[in-house]
Order: C-alpha cells, then structure tokens, then sequence
C-alpha cells in the first residue's frame, strides 16, 4: 500500500469538486509518497480535469447520468446505469484503489455502485443536515461517513461510523477567516461604499438568486428612517440588473451590486450581517467567519434539504430563517431594523454559528480516510 491510493469520485457541481480538491492536496499532504484519483463527471467534467492537472492531480472523466423525471426517460435509465456502473468497475479495477471516497453528488453513483466494498472500503462525506439520496443508497455499503454538518436524523446512517469533519474548503477562504487577510480600508470605497455603514451582503447562489433579488428589491424602499444607515453588497448571479440597481437607487439606499465576486472572502470579512441560500457550502464558509446570518432556503433544492440545513442552525440559535413563502418585504424590512437597533443580540448569534465551522475540515476528512484504510 505504501503511502495509498485514494480514488475520488466526484464531479458534478463546484460545491462538489472544490471540496474534493481540497481533500485531495490535503491526502498528499499527509503521504506524500501517496496518490490521488479523481473520477469527474458531469458537464463540467473537462474543466474540472483541466483544474486539477493544474495542481497536478489525475482526473478521469467517467460517464453518469441523472435520476430522471417520470416519463420516457425512466425506461431507459437502467440501460444507461448500467453501461456507466459497468465503465467505473473497469476503471476502479485498472486503478486498484486503496480507498474510494464518494463526494455524494449524482456524479459519485456509478462508482460507489461498482466498487467491491470489501476489497476496496467506501468512504462517503455528506454536506447536509439532510442526507442526499446518493449516500442514502450506499450508506449500508460504506465503512464511514464524514459530515459536514450536523445531521438532522442521525439514524440516517444507519449505525455507520460518522464523524463530522465539516466541509473542505479553499485554502483563501479558510486563510482569511483565520485573519491572514484582514479588512481593507479601501475595499467598500473601492465598491462605491462606505466605511462607516453597516454592510449587508446578499446573494442567491447558482440556481436561486432571482427571488431573493426580487425580494431586495421591494425592500429597499421600505427601509425608510434607516437607509442612511445600512448599505448592501449584492452579488445577482446575474448580468442583467437594471431592475435592482434603479429600486435601490430610487430608495436613496447605498448597493454595490455585481453578478459575483471571485473572491467571496473579501466580501465575508466586510459585511455585518448576510442574507442568503442554506446550501452547505455557503454555511459552512459562513461559519468560519462567525457573522449573523438569516437563511431563505431555496424550496426546489432536493428533498428540501436546505430548509433542513436551516432549521438545525436556528434551532442551535446561530441563525435567522424565513421560508421562501413567507420571506415578505416588510418581514425582511423589519429584520433589518432589528439588527441595526439590537446588534450585540445579532452577534452573540455569529458566534454560535462558529460552533458549526471546521477550518481543518480537509485534514479531518483525510484522517478519517486514513483510518479506514488501515
């Protein structure tokens, strides 16, 4: 075995590779004489393999296909399952892993499906409160799961071994954080801001933002006697944002608004309170950053695991909840005033959301792994 062989299979979304790619330089961190696999897929699979050369990491590309809606594609389904399960079991068997982990995304199945679980132990990491339904399948299979966050029915694992190790995250994100990158003076200036207002940051994720600009937008001009007072940094998702930008400025309201920010770590450290998705990765970055947080879970996202994610974090009193149903322009409104009139209450809730942050969350991934393949 020497150092190891760890097989990865991942793809998918960036929530799910950037996380593998942190776990991966983390195992040849620790065994340098050790080697790391990936196995992507997915739409972005090319790119992703283009990524990881780069920090000269192998990747193989490897079919899988999504779990498809009732209809014509469900007679077909099997046929292309099985010809994938099929082509990871050739390449599982050419690489002769010492451990596969699994990333739990679509991307994952047909290599969790095809490895000899006895021969080569499965290793699964979970980013939710609410288990997806990919580790759902191969939990009885798996030798350990590591968790990002809590679980919200632990019986989900099925007497399994788990450990919540968080999630992997980039190092920048992880560095700042930790105060290797301190608050600029220049930075809201340089946005158009200002330095001596509180600084909310907004953003709606890959697939939600619309609804939570929409709702920003019919905020903003009922933020009345306190719009001197509060500013936004609003990241759109979206290249067309002449709608957001004139409700804003017709409320007198302070925004720097943009589609997105490379580095999201700038905008962490200079906000006072943010506004966004529950999705995983946005929580756990959050969580090192230890800001007050209000969630408005995306209600489409997969077996509504966000709302999930959101409800463990209020319950834990680190975070503020709206169902997207209910999150009014008036409530949201309302909530903004109260944290500008109650602050220490609103930061005594920051940092209960650190209780859920894990920088160390790639080297814990890693241990883990390590002690399965022993």
């Amino acid at each position: 075995m020497a150092g190891g062989h760890l097989v990865i299979a991942s793809g998918g979304t960036g929530g799910h590779f950037y996380p593998t790619l942190a776990v991966a330089r983390e195992f040849l961190k620790e065994r340098p004489e050790g080697k790391v696999t990936l196995l992507v897929s997915g739409k972005h699979a090319e790119e992703q393999t283009k990524i990881a050369a780069d920090f000269g990491i192998k990747a193989i590309e490897i079919p899988s296909v999504r779990l498809p809606g009732m209809g014509l594609g469900m007679l077909s389904f099997p046929f292309k399952m099985f010809s994938c399960v099929r082509t990871a079991g050739k390449v599982l068997k050419q690489l002769d892993a010492d451990v596969l982990l699994g990333m739990g995304s679509f991307a994952a199945v047909p290599a969790c499906w095809a490895v000899n679980a006895k021969k080569t132990p499965l290793v699964l990491h979970e980013g939710n409160s609410f288990m997806g339904l990919t580790n759902r399948v191969f939990i009885r299979k798996a030798s350990a799961i590591g968790l990002a966050l809590p679980l919200a029915d632990m019986g989900q694992v099925k007497g399994r071994r788990s450990e919540q190790v968080g999630m992997p995250l980039r190092e920048a994100i992880v560095e700042a954080a930790a105060g290797k990158c301190e608050k600029s003076p220049d930075y809201l200036p340089s946005l158009g801001l200002s330095n001596d207002k509180k600084t909310v940051l907004v953003f709606g994720g890959s697939q939600g933002a619309r609804a939570v600009n929409e709702l920003f937008a019919n905020t903003a001009a009922l933020l009345g006697d306190v719009k001197d007072k509060i500013q936004f940094m609003h990241l759109t998702g979206s290249d067309d944002n002449a709608a957001l930008e004139n409700a804003y400025k017709a409320a007198g309201v302070a925004a720097s608004i943009r589609r997105a920010d490379p580095n999201i770590e700038q905008c962490y450290i200079a906000s006072d309170l943010v506004v966004c998705r529950s999705g995983a990765s946005s929580i756990c970055e959050l969580s090192l950053f230890g800001k007050p947080l209000t969630l408005i879970p995306l209600p489409t996202a997969a077996d509504d695991h966000q709302t999930v994610n959101a409800k463990v974090l209020e319950s834990a009193g680190a975070a503020r909840h709206f169902a997207q149903k209910e999150a009014t322009p008036e409530k949201l409104a309302s909530l903004l005033k109260d944290f500008l009139e109650n602050g220490a209450a609103w930061a005594a809730m920051g940092e209960k959301l650190r209780q859920f942050g894990k920088p160390n969350a790639a080297a814990n991934l890693v241990h883990l792994i390590l002690s399965v393949m022993k």
